[in-house]
């Protein structure tokens, strides 16, 4: 389980527009279930809630702010976590994060998260094992479509093919060129999806480019990375 901290210095301004704005895409948040949003106590102190939530708690957004801040969680701590190594050592762990929209410059902006694109751009960063964060596929193993023409390399693509059309991950395939510069597994990795995949250990480096469930180019390069880890050199 990971924590994101809400800090108060990242949410503080007198500009109730900005703080409703800013709010707002943090409420947003797809949040992972086993991540947790923490609160200090302290931040009900802030001039925002004297000045506009509580004179207009019966508004809509005012109460949608209020309940938000509820429902995070307060930790329990002698002190106000404000930095990496705080966290690092309350958490047990780097894979931490701190929420609000104001930059901060002494945090990492990798682990600043503002908003849902930057949540997940920090689930990706930090998540030692990002399966969880994946989709995987509904076609089975058989079902899955593979396209050969007959050249050289025919049967070397289908007996790999056989091995890898087992992933969660993979949903189609097709020969590509062959080649690649390095003795590279993954050749090329495509914000669509799409990957390329050498047998590098075949003389004339044969290739498919495979259609992964992976929906933009965070989810594919994680696939890239667990299809390298299971199936590479073994083609």
């Amino acid at each position: 389980m990971s924590k994101l901290f809400l800090l108060n210095e990242a949410v503080n301004t007198t500009d109730f527009s900005l703080f409703k704005q800013g709010i707002a895409e943090l409420i947003a948040i797809e949040k992972k279930p086993n991540h947790t949003f923490y609160k200090h106590e302290s931040i009900y102190n802030l001039p925002v809630f004297e000045n506009d939530i509580y004179p207009n708690f019966s508004g809509q957004e005012e109460q949608e702010i209020f309940r938000f801040i509820e429902q995070t969680s307060p930790y329990q701590h002698h002190c106000y976590i404000d930095t990496e190594e705080e966290a690092n050592v309350y958490c047990s762990s780097r894979f931490n994060g701190f929420l609000g929209f104001i930059n901060i410059p002494t945090i990492n902006s990798k682990k600043q998260v503002a908003n849902n694109v930057k949540y997940r751009e920090w689930c990706f960063a930090y998540s030692d094992d990002k399966e969880y964060l994946l989709t995987k596929t509904t076609i089975l193993p058989n079902n899955k479509r593979i396209h050969l023409p007959d050249h050289h390399g025919k049967k070397e693509l289908s007996d790999f093919w056989d091995k890898i059309k087992k992933s969660f991950y993979i949903e189609s395939a097709r020969s590509t060129r062959f080649g690649c510069d390095g003795k590279l597994f993954i050749r090329e990795i495509y914000d669509n999806g799409e990957i390329e995949i050498v047998l590098n250990n075949t003389s004339r480096e044969y290739a498919l480019l495979v259609q992964t469930t992976g929906k933009d180019i965070l989810e594919t390069t994680a696939i890239a990375d667990i299809l390298k880890l299971e199936y590479s050199y073994q083609s």
